[in-house]
């Protein structure tokens, strides 16, 4: 590895002038999400658990997500499900593909929300930007048997965009109507046009044969930090030096102790056979053992503070570029870059951060 342990954790002179200058045109977008993050928030927490009556019946939900001339990020139930922002946005576009949807943990009702940037490059939307998602489930593994959510519009699926008419019904007629929160209101026109961003919800109904807890119990982080005057990002700092040790050192062990309850989730979630547990660990193993990645320095003035999962969870974000501050760099190829993003609950009061 060629980069000088003594500049891994501080040391903020070493940040170049053009990574500076790029951090600060940065700060206006932060400052204007945030914002509306802040503008927005919930007023009520989901999921709001149901009875599943599918506990012998494997589930998989996707979201067909489609999207063209903008970036954007997708949550369910207040975590990020995906995003297409930032360097891989570099080329704009229209993007697609079907995102399985892991972060559901129980039957229930669940929430969804988009947030849309305009195009990499741009400060604010131009007409064209649209984001398309389409609800389904495939049954017992057969991807054959695809079931629409009908609430959600079915096939047509939700389309936001800045047009005053969408298509609606199975004959794909025109409309002025629209699926706002489970039911049809009058159409009005997205008002992308001239903004810089914006946020769209509604909730769905999805069941899963599974009940599990994950993070839904554990300790608000945001409102420790707000009611308390708890350091959170501090803390969060300090177990981020933690991680960056161990991927620093090909700690292969350490990184599975580290991320254990995140895969045992998603072994869950996603259905894992022991062949993928096995690829899985493969995986892991040859990342952090392949010697053509370095791992970048930590910069605490890159760092943003974003809590997920209604303030149950914590991450650090880079102001540059919204990406996870851990950074594997290719020495072969400096434009390739691996970010691994972490997410931290605190289980109970008292307790210490740990990845989920």
């Amino acid at each position: 590895m060629t980069f000088f342990l003594s500049i891994l954790f501080s040391c903020q002179s070493n940040l170049s002038q053009e990574k500076k200058e790029k951090i600060n045109k940065k700060e206006p977008f932060w400052k204007i999400r945030n914002q509306t993050i802040d503008k927005n928030k919930s007023t009520m927490e989901y999921p709001i658990k149901k009875d599943t009556s599918i506990s012998n019946e494997k589930r998989s939900n996707y979201i067909y997500i489609h999207s063209a001339d903008c970036q954007f990020e997708v949550y369910i139930n207040d975590v990020l499900l995906t995003n297409f922002k930032g360097e891989m946005a570099r080329k704009g576009g229209i993007t697609g593909g079907h995102i399985t949807n892991f972060l559901l943990l129980t039957s229930g009702t669940n929430e969804i929300k988009v947030r849309m940037y305009p195009p990499y490059g741009d400060k604010v939307f131009k007409i064209g930007a649209a984001v398309g998602l389409v609800f389904q489930h495939f049954r017992d593994g057969n991807f054959k048997t695809t079931v629409y959510d009908e609430k959600m519009r079915g096939k047509d699926g939700i389309i936001l965009d800045h047009f005053d008419k969408q298509w609606v019904g199975d004959k794909g007629e025109y409309g002025t109507t629209s699926w706002v929160e489970g039911h049809y209101e009058p159409k009005t026109p997205l008002p992308l046009k001239g903004l810089p961003i914006y946020e769209w919800r509604s909730t769905f109904e999805a069941q899963v044969p599974y009940d599990l807890v994950g993070w839904h119990n554990s300790v608000n982080l945001e409102k420790e930090q707000e009611d308390e005057n708890k350091n959170i990002k501090a803390e969060l700092i300090a177990e981020y030096k933690k991680v960056h040790e161990i991927i620093k050192n090909r700690d292969v062990q350490a990184y599975l102790k580290l991320v254990k309850e995140r895969e045992e989730l998603l072994e869950k979630t996603m259905y894992y056979t022991e062949k993928d547990r096995k690829e899985k660990r493969k995986m892991a193993e040859e990342l952090l053992n392949d010697g053509d990645y370095e791992i970048e320095p930590l910069f605490e003035e890159t760092f943003q503070l974003e809590y997920q999962g209604y303030g149950k969870l914590a991450t650090l974000l880079h102001k540059a570029d919204g990406e996870g501050v851990i950074r594997l760099r290719n020495k072969k190829n400096p434009d390739e870059n691996i970010y691994l993003d972490f997410l931290f609950q605190r289980k109970e009061k008292g307790g210490k951060l740990t990845v989920i």
